[in-house]
């Protein structure tokens, strides 16, 4: 069995299924793990939804930033923009099948076996490995719970600095936004929402991967570079492009990497 990480797919049904191709992908024997943002973007999202959900044990995603605006669309707690994409998925006859089994996915995937760690967007670097888990348990714990309204309605930016002192909204808030959003920080370890693009075209902004005394350096994490570092190697870090490109690690002792143009 292999297990292959795939970066955002953004509802490209079409380069998804190149990409499977290239890397000769067996359905019955490998695995694939997703790193969230399979919707939104593409024109066909609720088809990689369907797919991904119909593979069953042989597939693994976290949550993204897309699934958790889709999530806020679909209960009428913000409405859609003109760059969204989603009215298949909203008017799908199995519509509900798919927004309850999304909302029952994690925000981090650990196997101690592959010793590899998959997360969206990224880990703050205060956090320890244990904390990580706890901290992500307690938002799918309010997303697949009866809270789960209450949750998507109280969901802001409106925290971008971790305090273990942290309650209440302020707190899960946090902790979605760190898994979903999280690109830049400061020397601080303060979030910055809005700096995307190159490390060269900051100021002052380090990736949160490249954070002094990170506590989660130990792992080997796969995310999805949304923000287009365009970063050396990093140790342990592993970042799958999305831009132009679809890409997938393949996770072994010797990682290797595959791309295919959308």
């Amino acid at each position: 069995m292999t297990t292959y990480a795939i970066s955002s797919v953004r509802g490209d049904y079409q380069t998804l299924m190149r990409l499977l191709q290239k890397i000769g992908f067996d359905a019955e024997h490998d695995r694939l793990w997703f790193c969230g943002n399979l919707v939104n973007g593409g024109p066909d999202s609720v088809s990689v939804l369907r797919f991904v959900k119909d593979l069953g044990k042989n597939a693994v995603t976290v949550l993204g930033s897309q699934e958790l605006h889709l999530l806020r669309i679909a209960d009428g707690i913000t409405q859609a923009t003109d760059a969204d994409n989603l009215n298949p998925i909203l008017s799908a006859p199995d519509r509900q099948e798919l927004l309850k089994w999304l909302r029952q996915r994690g925000l981090i995937h650990h196997d101690a076996k592959l010793n590899f760690t998959m997360v969206h967007a990224g880990i703050p670097a205060e956090w320890t490995f244990s904390q990580a888990l706890t901290f992500a348990y307690e938002v799918e714990s309010a997303l697949s719970g009866s809270q789960y309204l209450a949750f998507l309605e109280n969901l802001k930016q409106d925290q971008s600095r971790w305090h273990a002192k942290l309650r209440g909204w302020k707190r899960t808030n946090f902790i979605a936004n760190a898994y979903t959003r999280i690109a830049y920080c400061n020397e601080q370890g303060k979030l910055d929402f809005n700096a995307r693009g190159a490390i060269a075209e900051q100021n002052g902004l380090l990736p949160w991967y490249r954070m002094p005394e990170r506590m989660s350096a130990h792992l080997n994490i796969v995310f999805s570079d949304e923000t287009g570092f365009e970063d050396a190697p990093c140790s342990g870090i592993y970042p799958l492009a999305c831009r132009a490109t679809l890409s997938a690690w393949k996770l072994s002792a010797t990682p290797e990497y595959i791309a295919t143009t959308r």
